[in-house]
């Protein structure tokens, strides 16, 4: 048995969810339809969210489509989070749940009949998550909301998820971006001889401004770039490599 002595309940959760992401598509094929954080009537006192998804389509006719089987996964890092109101939205033609398997056995008696449990099985040999393993198996339930439906909430999800992961990689290249200016500009200064209060007067910047760029907490105005730039006597291209 996996234990997770130690760990707080937000830490377990995360490596839970990576186990089941890992576990729904484990090689990142674009064939694997899933989502994850799918939210169903929004904006609703009715509001609900699914942790992951995952959609199986017969194949990729028409009727192959409709007839396609949706998964729905819960993760339940704890008793109390088990026994908590949210996250037991079942809507899927399957349903999991995913928990450390001392939690299972705490509350496996609580378990709806046709719901199924994963657990953490071993260390996964590919990275810092775990390989899951079924201990209680999940029958086929009627599903009564529509493909069409649940598939728009799976999609609404992954173009939400997607727009995140596109901040975050702007955020890293701009932090990036204000690293390499700041050491450009510091090295040019000093190669040029002058000083931070003598750069911020030559230039009409402040010399606040002046302090943040060199310490790295922003880049500055396009304006103030080409005037740093034509007082130093370099490239705006320059500052940035």
């Amino acid at each position: 048995m996996i234990e997770f002595d130690g760990m707080s309940r937000p830490e377990i959760t995360k490596i839970l969810s990576i186990s089941t992401e890992k576990n729904i598509n484990p090689n990142n094929d674009t064939r694997i339809y899933w989502a994850k954080e799918v939210t169903f009537d929004y904006s609703t006192t009715a509001a609900g969210r699914v942790d992951f998804m995952r959609f199986k389509p017969v194949n990729n006719s028409v009727s192959g489509i409709e007839k396609g089987d949706f998964y729905c996964f819960e993760v339940k890092s704890s008793v109390d989070d088990f026994h908590s109101k949210n996250g037991h939205n079942f809507l899927g033609d399957f349903n999991y749940y995913v928990m450390p398997e001392n939690v299972f056995d705490e509350v496996k008696k609580e378990i709806p009949y046709n719901v199924g449990v994963f657990v953490p099985k071993c260390k996964s040999h590919f990275g810092d998550w775990y390989d899951l393993k079924s201990v209680k198996n999940a029958r086929r339930k009627d599903r009564i909301r529509p493909a069409s439906e649940m598939l728009l909430m799976m999609f609404r999800s992954a173009a939400r998820e997607r727009k995140t992961e596109q901040k975050k990689a702007a955020l890293s290249e701009d932090g990036i971006a204000v690293q390499n200016f700041s050491n450009r500009l510091k090295q040019t200064i000093y190669d040029k001889g002058m000083t931070q209060r003598e750069l911020a007067t030559a230039t009409g910047i402040s010399e606040v401004s002046i302090s943040r760029y060199i310490n790295a907490e922003r880049l500055p105005k396009i304006t103030e770039f080409k005037k740093i730039a034509v007082t130093l006597g370099v490239t705006t291209d320059y500052l940035l490599e």
